[in-house]
C-alpha cells in the first residue's frame, strides 16, 4: 500500500508553509538565467557549479538530474550539500528525504526531517513529509498524531485526509479509507493521488467506480501509465475487451512504446476473450521484442502454437520459458502434453 504513498512523493508536495525558504529559481537564475525553464544534464550542471561552487539551487538541480537517472547516493550527496550551502530552505530537507526513501533509507529520511521540523516546528511541508515516513514504518499512531497538528494549522490540506486514508486501509477500516479519500478530493479537486487510491480500493470490491476513479486520474494527468494500466487491468478482468485494449495501446503510442506488459495484455486479451490467434501471436511477439525474460509470454505464445498446430513452434517456446524459469509449472505441463501427443484443443 505504500506504494500509493509513493504517488505524493513522486508528484512533490506542493502544500506547506514555505515563506522562509529561499526561491530556489532565483538562485538559479544568479548562476544563469535559462536553468529555471531548461532541462540540463548532469555534466551541464557539474560545469555551472565549477563557475558557482556556492548556489545551493544548481547542487539541488543536480540533484533532481540524478535522481531522475535512478543515481539516488548521487542526488542524496548534492541535496545534501545544497543543504549546507542554505540549510534554511525547508524544501530541500523533503528532497533529500525522498531520495532517502528512494534508497532504502526511511530513518535516516525521517531523522532528517525531524532536525529540520526543530527549526521549522509549523511548516505543514515537513510534517506531512514525516508523517508519510511514519506510515512507511508502519508507525501509524506517530503519523496520525502528526496528522493533527497538521489540523490545527491548516484542515483544508488535502494529504492530511490521503495519508489518513492509508492508515485506515492498513487497519482494514475500508469505509472510513474511502470517506478520507474522497475529502481529499473535496479539499484538492486534482488530487491525483486520491483518485488511484480509491480507483484501486473500489477495483478490488469488483465496482465499476474504479473506471470512473482511473479516468479522473487519467484527465489530471494524461500521460500517467499509472492510471491507464490499471483502467486497463480492471477493464480487462471485468470483460471491457475493446476498452482495455484501448487503454493498452493509448500507453503503446502515446506514453511509452518500451514497455512488455501492454503488449502482453492485448495478447492475452485476444488469446482468452476474443479468441483471436494472430493478433495475439503479434502481440507476445511483440512483448518478447521488449523483454525477452518474459517467461508468461514466452508460455502463451507458446500455447497459441500449441492450439493451431505449429507443435514444434511451441515446442521451441515452452523450452525457452523453461531456460528461464526452470519449474514453469505451465510450461511444463505443455510439453508434456505435446509428449504424450495430446495438444491442448481449442473448443
Amino acid at each position: 500500500m505504500f506504494l500509493l504513498g509513493l504517488s505524493i512523493v513522486l508528484t512533490g508536495c506542493k502544500t506547506g508553509q514555505t515563506d522562509d525558504s529561499v526561491d530556489q529559481n532565483e538562485v538559479i537564475e544568479e548562476n544563469d538565467a535559462s536553468v529555471e525553464d531548461s532541462v540540463h544534464s548532469v555534466a551541464d550542471l557539474t560545469t555551472m557549479i565549477r563557475s558557482n561552487p556556492l548556489n545551493s539551487g544548481l547542487f539541488a538541480k543536480r540533484a533532481e538530474a540524478q535522481a531522475a537517472a535512478g543515481n539516488f547516493e548521487e542526488a542524496l550527496n548534492d541535496i545534501s550539500l545544497a543543504i549546507k550551502l542554505d540549510s534554511l530552505n525547508p524544501s530541500y530537507y523533503v528532497i533529500q528525504a525522498e531520495y532517502f526513501i528512494f534508497g532504502g533509507e526511511p530513518n535516516s529520511a525521517k531523522k532528517g526531517l525531524t532536525q529540520c521540523l526543530n527549526l521549522f516546528p509549523d511548516n505543514t511541508e515537513i510534517m506531512l513529509k514525516l508523517a508519510e515516513i511514519h506510515f512507511y514504518l508502519q508507525e501509524y499512531s506517530q503519523s496520525k498524531g502528526i496528522l493533527r497538528q497538521v489540523k490545527l494549522i491548516d484542515n483544508d490540506i488535502a494529504q492530511i485526509y490521503f495519508i489518513d486514508g492509508l492508515i485506515l486501509l492498513e487497519n482494514k477500516d475500508t469505509t472510513n479509507a474511502i470517506r478520507n479519500m474522497r475529502f481529499a478530493i473535496e479539499k484538492e479537486p486534482e488530487f491525483y493521488p486520491a483518485f488511484i487510491a480509491l480507483g484501486r480500493i473500489h477495483s478490488a470490491q469488483n465496482n465499476d467506480l474504479a473506471i470512473d476513479y482511473y479516468r479522473a486520474a487519467a484527465d489530471i494527468i494524461p500521460d500517467s501509465y499509472e492510471a491507464r494500466y490499471n483502467l486497463g487491468l480492471y477493464l480487462q478482468d471485468h470483460n471491457y475487451s475493446t476498452e482495455a485494449i484501448n487503454e493498452y495501446q493509448y500507453i503503446i503510442d502515446q506514453i511509452d512504446s518500451t514497455l512488455a506488459n501492454p503488449y502482453y495484455n492485448i495478447g492475452y486479451i485476444n488469446l482468452i476473450y476474443v479468441e483471436d490467434f494472430d493478433q495475439a501471436l503479434e502481440y507476445f511477439t511483440l512483448a518478447l521484442e521488449k523483454d525477452p525474460e518474459y517467461v508468461d509470454a514466452w508460455y502463451n505464445r507458446g500455447f497459441v502454437y500449441e492450439i493451431t498446430g505449429k507443435y514444434k513452434k511451441a515446442r521451441d517456446d515452452y523450452q525457452q520459458s523453461l531456460e528461464i524459469s526452470p519449474n514453469y509449472a505451465l510450461s511444463i505441463k505443455g510439453l508434456n502434453r505435446l509428449d504424450d501427443n495430446k495438444p491442448f484443443q481449442y473448443k
